[in-house]
């Protein structure tokens, strides 16, 4: 194999050189070089192999051997790709396929080595970014349709109704747009269960979808909500459909041989006469469905304009929020973010709070909207910056930083024209280092004007403000997207953290934005997170940042500096785990069995803790870390596979081992093919081959955590090598700078020189002539020959030991039969520069 380098090291880069060549032996990415005069390639990685799945000899013996791995499909693009740009500067993905006849996706970028405009070397690197994009259509899939019913969830629903309002503004027709919520939801899960209900709501989705008719929509809003939107195509008699759907809901339901009896209430909006925008008719449809839950459920009510007590209220409420203003009744609360690689303080989230005289302290969720559509939420807003960056600067100044303060920014802020200006203003005003401000949009915000907005964070990002996403998965949910806009970190909602110890569907998506924030190199941040169990998933999934009730409630400013003060932390056990015994978990409805394999393992120095079914055996997994699960297979309430497929997304990292005397042959063996199960075992066992399969799955267990932290320590010396690369690559633009001033400088004094009215020699310490300017020449009528020569060669002997030998500042002398009056001046004083500079003034006429 050609070495990386052909030549000793001969100094410090070489050695640089050499430290690069070395870890590019380990880097996961592929990575190759081709010598553009001899047209081979040089060198490639170990990686090249794994990652294409071609030998290293073939590409040195063909620098186009790659090629021969990429997708028929793609095999033209890529050619017409390196056509345009063959001295670097590729950035593409594309599809190859494996021997195997599988298709993986690369991402490869080339670039140019060498000096001037011909480079003498071309570089290749590639990685495979397959997962990835699963991930991300994954997550996509999962945060726009309801992961129970396969229907479109709240955010989607609005999507389709705004173009679905579209359509009938064009075809000048009606809509009703009806809310279906279900009357008593709650005692169907308190006396039935969580998972009968579950089950109760997809059966009714499934009913629902059946009745819909062509260019109606169905979605589910949340809960027991759904929402429906009846076109008049083909006729439009609403109350005609709500009887039917309040009927159609009210017919029983069987699940697991239980009748199951919903009953349901409807709100009616109906487009244009309630309504002409999607957010408008959804909150006057939920409105109206709340009127006839009032009414006794089991009905439904049209939206009636007689609201007007409502709309009185939020008078009231714009009125007291103007007092408000006027008399500073708001507070600022801070809730702490908290690293979850050493779990400090790391920042605040500022978060607004109204002191009403009567009322007391009130939530913003109580007057936000109100602020927002009175418009006096950017006058706050200003203010909830300026006091969260003016604490943050004491607090720094009292050496209880440094850390950022997170500032939520509204819809009205970012539109306005002068929000750059505003926070430069705010900081020059409070003291506040750019980069300790973090400013918060959602992603609805980001996509209502996409390249302005991209334009004003670019601003934002210019002056050195951490920008962040809020409420990430609620809206458009696609990293791809946001990667268009100059973000730091994304914060994960918290819906998705309040059941992630138990639902699959919410840790496969934190999982995913994790990994994917990650890859376009933003931190991730979970808010909401209140249980232990909650913050031992984030950190094991590797988040950077939570925040949430957890660690502290939104508290004032004096309590938030307590916590500063004594250095309040997360508990280091949880941060970095100490070495604990091997854990087992054992699951199965017969205590006989459990009891049985406890005794045949109490001396194998196993942590073991039972479980008598599915539901149990995932609250442990929620409270405990867990190396090995065995579950039987036949159990009541949840099957084994289903319990360890459920266990290989909440917790992937655990060996997972059915034990069972009944075999589903199907279902256990798509399990094994899908990896959730390791091994399946029958009863009766064996109890030496029994244990000897546990020991195994133990020792797999530590090899693959062995392999996790290699993985980690690599991609953490990845990173490392970047940043120190981009510090290098700083500090050499930074040196070219200066060079750069150095010589415009340099070029300036030599015209300031030249335009002197009067002659001007410098000399060194010694007495040479090393530069003069034109009227020097002139004078002296040298034409630039005396440059080198010795002072004395020019000017009379006794006035050159005046000015060089005794240090006299002025003398006259005579020259060319004129009288000038010369005077030294001494460099050095504010340069690195030694010797004199003297000036020939003429005291007569020419």
């Amino acid at each position: 194999m050609p070495p990386f380098t052909h030549v000793p090291c001969t100094g410090p880069s070489d050695a640089v050189a050499e430290r690069i060549a070395q870890m590019a032996e380990f880097l996961p990415e592929s990575l190759w070089l081709v010598d553009v005069a001899s047209r081979r390639v040089i060198y490639a990685n170990p990686a090249y192999e794994k990652v294409w799945g071609a030998s290293r000899e073939s590409l040195y013996q063909d620098r186009h051997d790659w090629l021969h791995q990429v997708h028929p499909e793609e095999q033209q693009r890529l050619r017409d790709a390196i056509r345009r740009r063959p001295h670097g500067g590729l950035d593409i993905r594309f599809r190859i396929l494996t021997e195997r006849e599988e298709v993986r996706w690369l991402h490869m970028k080339s670039f140019a080595i060498g000096d001037g405009p011909r480079p003498h070397t071309i570089g290749g690197i590639a990685f495979d970014v397959s997962d990835v994009l699963a991930a991300e259509a994954r997550a996509h899939h999962l945060t726009h349709f309801d992961g129970l019913t396969g229907l479109p969830n709240r955010n989607q629903f609005r999507e389709q109704l705004v173009e679905a309002l579209r359509h009938a503004e064009r075809r000048q027709s009606q809509a009703a747009l009806l809310c279906l919520g279900l009357d008593g939801f709650q005692n169907v899960n308190e006396n039935l269960g969580y998972r009968i209900g579950d089950a109760a709501l997809a059966q009714l989705a499934q009913r629902l979808r059946r009745d819909l008719r062509g260019g109606d929509l169905l979605g589910r809003l949340g809960g027991d909500l759904f929402g429906l939107l009846l076109t008049d195509e083909g006729g439009l008699d609403i109350s005609q459909a709500a009887r039917r759907l309040i009927d159609l809901t009210a017919t029983s339901l069987e699940v697991e041989g239980s009748d199951v009896y919903l009953g349901a209430s409807l709100g009616i909006a109906v487009y244009p006469s309630d309504g002409t925008s999607a957010d408008q008719l959804l909150y006057r449809a939920e409105t109206a469905l709340h009127d006839a839950k009032q009414h006794g459920g089991g009905t439904f009510r049209f939206f009636e304009a007689a609201a007007n007590e409502r709309l009185r209220s939020r008078q009231q409420t714009e009125q007291a929020l103007r007092l408000a203003v006027q008399e500073n009744q708001f507070v600022l609360h801070y809730q702490p973010k908290v690293s979850c690689n050493n779990g400090t303080i790391i920042g605040a989230e500022a978060l607004i709070r109204w002191q009403h005289p009567q009322h007391g302290l009130i939530s913003p969720a109580e007057f936000i909207q109100a602020m927002e559509e009175s418009g006096q939420v950017v006058a706050v807003g200003r203010w909830v910056m300026h006091q969260a960056c003016l604490q943050a600067s004491r607090w720094h100044a009292r050496g209880l930083g440094p850390f950022s303060v997170a500032v939520n920014l509204s819809a009205r802020q970012l539109r306005e024209g002068n929000l750059v200006q505003q926070v430069r203003q705010v900081l020059e005003e409070t003291g506040l280092a750019a980069r300790w401000l973090e400013l918060e949009l959602t992603e609805s915000m980001l996509m209502e004007d996409v390249e302005e907005t991209i334009a004003t964070l670019g601003e934002l990002r210019a002056l050195g403000v951490r920008l962040s996403v809020d409420d990430f998965g609620t809206g458009y949910s696609s990293l791809s997207y946001l990667k268009r806009f100059p973000l730091d970190a994304v914060k994960v909602d918290r819906s998705f953290v309040q059941d992630i110890v138990a639902d699959p569907n919410d840790v496969s998506i934190t999982r995913a934005v994790i990994t994917m924030a990650h890859a376009l190199q933003m931190k991730v941040i979970a808010e909401g997170v209140e249980t232990e169990a909650q913050l031992a998933l984030l950190i094991a999934n590797r988040c950077d940042e939570i925040q949430g009730y957890y660690f502290s409630r939104p508290v004032p400013a004096e309590e938030m500096e307590i916590m500063l003060e004594n250095g309040k932390t997360i508990p280091e056990d949880l941060i970095h785990p100490r070495e604990r015994k091997r854990t087992l978990l054992l699951v199965d409805d017969e205590e006989n069995i459990l009891s049985a394999m406890k005794r045949l393992l109490r001396k194998e120095g196993y942590d073991i803790r039972i479980a008598s079914g599915g539901e149990e055996g995932l609250k442990l997994l929620a409270e405990h870390p867990v190396d090995v699960i065995i579950s039987d297979q036949r159990m009541p309430g949840m099957t084994g596979v289903e319990f360890l497929r459920r266990a290989k997304v909440l917790h992937p990292e655990s060996i997972r081992i059915v034990l069972s005397g009944y075999t589903e042959l199907q279902s256990v063996t798509s399990a094994i093919n899908e990896g959730a199960i390791y091994k399946f075992l029958t009863k009766p066992w064996d109890d030496e081959q029994l244990k000897e399969h546990i020991a195994e799955a133990f020792h797999q267990k530590e090899l693959a955590d062995e392999n996790r932290r290699l993985s980690s320590a690599v991609q953490l010396a990845n990173r490392e090598l970047e940043s120190a690369n981009g510090r290098l690559q700083q500090l050499l633009e930074e040196r070219e700078q200066r060079i750069n001033r150095n010589e415009t400088a340099l070029d300036v004094l030599h015209e300031v020189l030249e335009i002197l009215p009067w002659p001007l020699l410098g000399v060194d310490d010694e007495g040479i002539i090393v530069t003069m300017n034109g009227q020097a020449e002139n004078l002296l009528g040298s034409q630039g020959g005396l440059l080198g020569e010795p002072l004395d060669s020019v000017l009379p002997p006794a006035t050159c030991d005046l000015l060089l030998r005794q240090g006299v500042k002025e003398t006259p002398l005579q020259l060319r039969e004129r009288t000038f009056l010369a005077r030294s001046h001494s460099l050095g004083l504010a340069s690195a520069g030694r010797g004199l500079a003297i000036t020939l003034m003429p005291t007569s006429p020419s």
